[in-house]
């Protein structure tokens, strides 16, 4: 039998679900707002109807965001900011969240709504202001 560290079960658990995971889908149906805003269309991103969907998409004062439906109400959004806070690089989907493909391994998981799940990261994926409708998120 061969016996694992904890730290050698967490990275290969963290690779196994990096390389079974579906990416997040680039989002559609983006307009810009006046006043910086951006407002992403429900109705065009049909991930975003169930609990758990996410979208992707490129916003030039944040960087690359993520919005993801975190319950069925009107208002049960999250949309964070996809730079790991601890390594600077841009997090990748896996099925439980997100995962920081830094260097040397790094490897913070963060959950889908970007809490921190496994350091080294020691803060949250950092979250945006939004407002939703039952038509749209709009980011501030």
């Amino acid at each position: 039998m061969i016996a694992l560290s904890r730290r050698q079960f967490i990275c290969g658990s963290a690779a196994v679900a990096a390389l079974a995971s579906t990416p997040a889908i680039a989002a559609t149906g983006i307009k810009n707002l006046p006043g910086g805003k951006t407002e992403v269309s429900l109705a065009a991103n049909k991930a975003l109807a169930s609990v758990g969907g996410v979208v992707e998409l490129s916003i030039k004062k944040y960087g690359k965001v993520a919005v993801i439906r975190t319950s069925a109400s009107v208002k049960g959004f999250a949309v964070v900011n996809l730079s790991c806070p601890h390594a600077g690089v841009i997090v990748q989907q896996n099925n439980g969240g997100w995962v920081c493909p830094g260097p040397r391994g790094h490897g913070s998981e963060f959950g889908l709504n970007g809490a921190v799940k496994v350091g080294p990261a020691n803060s949250a994926l950092k979250p945006i202001k939004f407002t939703a409708t039952s038509k749209a998120v709009t980011i501030a």
